[in-house]
């Protein structure tokens, strides 16, 4: 045991510089190359992976923005041209109602039986209360009218609202809520008090009226600017919008943002049979007087995410729209500074319920 001691001490006596070292120079230069490559594996690998999940994200937000739209427009849509039971013909309107503030007057006033009416896309605005500076150019507009399907008992109508008033099977008047004791003999309440419907005569019924008008906005908020008005100082994000009469004013309200374009065609029936004979234009459809023979809509509307994705082809972009005249529809070229969106196009056709009635 002393001997093998001995002759170990003795070895490392031949070795004096055998003691621990640190790393060299080389060796950390060596160690952060491959640091660095790894990291930069790792950030390209978080980078591209969060890249797929907005573009993942942005799918299904487009995807339920056309659904939610849909849903908007097919219901008012369908509601077009009721009026509780009444034929439109039968449907007056009284003439002591109070001005319609940012009323948009013409064939789009407010106040009228049209149920459904459609003005064709142009360069500027054809509505004088929706300023060129909003509107997206060459986007189709519709106009909406009916009476809401639930019935109001007369204890409840607000002075400042608008209603139909109906005796259901003969007659209706579009008459302001404060002007109640004001209708005629056959039209007025038993019980102006009434709380429910079930207080009222049975053949007699009200409905708060409605007026709609579809329209594509430049700009998704307007507060940055101008109050009210898209300007430079806004984004860029087209969006649905809508003017709808509440009380006695026409108030415009945000649907959803990302609408591109939006294009309609109006099916006509012109034998009675209650199926379009043919589908065009707005400007057609005025220009033969045939608004009253609408009884389908083909809606196109081209929805874009709200993220550019840098992914996206440049190259040139078009789509086929529904409209045009005699119904050949309406060719849509993509600005090339928004190629870098990602788009969709959603086609839809809308049965006009009131209008096929027999």
């Amino acid at each position: 045991m002393i001997c093998i001691c001995g002759t170990l001490a003795l070895r490392l006596a031949h070795f004096p510089g055998h003691r621990q070292r640190g790393i060299t120079l080389v060796e950390m230069m060596v160690a952060m190359v491959v640091g660095l490559i790894l990291l930069v594996g790792i950030v390209q690998l978080f980078a591209s992976n969060k890249q797929a999940y907005r573009i993942q994200e942005g799918a299904n937000v487009l995807n339920e923005n056309a659904r939610y739209i849909t849903n908007q427009m097919q219901f008012d849509l369908r509601m077009g041209d009721h009026w509780g039971g009444v034929e439109r013909d039968a449907v007056e309107v009284m003439s002591d109602i109070d001005a319609i503030t940012d009323d948009c007057g013409g064939d789009a006033a407010a106040l009228d039986v049209v149920g459904i009416f459609g003005i064709d896309g142009e360069a500027d605005s054809p509505l004088d209360c929706v300023p060129d500076a909003d509107y997206v150019p060459n986007s189709d507009i519709v106009v909406i009218r009916y009476a809401e399907p639930t019935r109001r008992a007369s204890g409840t109508l607000e002075d400042d609202h608008i209603y139909v008033r109906t005796a259901i099977g003969r007659r209706a008047v579009i008459f302001q809520g404060g002007n109640l004791a004001d209708l005629d003999a056959d039209l007025a309440p038993t019980d102006a008090d009434a709380a429910t419907v079930e207080e009222e005569v049975p053949e007699l019924a009200t409905f708060e009226f409605r007026t709609v008008i579809y329209f594509l906005r430049r700009c998704a908020s307007q507060d940055l600017g101008t109050p009210g008005v898209c300007d430079a100082a806004d984004d860029a994000s087209p969006t649905l919008a809508r003017l709808s009469l509440q009380g006695t004013a026409l108030v415009a309200q945000d649907v959803v943002a990302g609408v591109e374009q939006m294009q309609l065609a109006y099916g006509v029936d012109t034998d009675g049979d209650r199926a379009p004979d043919y589908h065009s234009s707005a400007e057609d459809v005025t220009a033969e007087d045939d608004w009253d023979k609408v009884v389908d809509v083909r809606l196109s509307l081209l929805i874009r995410n709200n993220e550019i994705d840098v992914t996206a082809s440049t190259a040139a972009q078009s789509f086929e729209l529904y409209g045009g005249a005699a119904g050949e529809g309406v060719e849509y070229e993509v600005p090339e500074d928004d190629r870098r969106y990602r788009r969709k196009i959603f086609n839809s056709s809308i049965q006009v319920r009131n209008m096929i009635r027999g």
